[in-house]
């Protein structure tokens, strides 16, 4: 998806000013959602009210970013580890661990 098919969104009219790719990448950093309506310059109650509905683009976009820089990470980790890097090889299994932490701990807690 290019950066033109990202920019036509569903967002309300009062968020047409955040650029979507921008948006995922400041979620993939690890910044909060609060820490990103202060970004974009929206008060933080307004941006957290819709990102926090059912079925929100923003909830979808900033899951989708967190998602990709994390897989980016592994990724990275998992080449390096490929071509005999230890300390690579060790955040790689580090990365493994949260990961299959937090999916066990969805089954428990959810039931998914």
């Amino acid at each position: 998806m290019n950066s033109e098919e990202d920019n036509t969104s569903m967002l309300p009219a009062r968020f047409d000013h955040i650029d979507l790719d921008e948006f995922k990448a400041l979620a993939a950093v690890g910044y909060t959602p609060e820490k990103i309506a202060m970004y974009f310059e929206i008060p933080v109650q307004e941006f957290l009210s819709y990102f926090m509905e059912e079925d929100s683009e923003l909830k979808l976009l900033y899951d989708t970013g967190m998602l990709q820089g994390q897989a980016k990470e592994g990724i990275v980790a998992m080449n390096a580890a490929i071509g005999g890097n230890a300390t690579q090889a060790q955040r790689l299994d580090k990365i493994r661990k949260a990961l299959n932490f937090e999916e066990q701990k969805r089954r428990i807690i959810y039931g998914e």
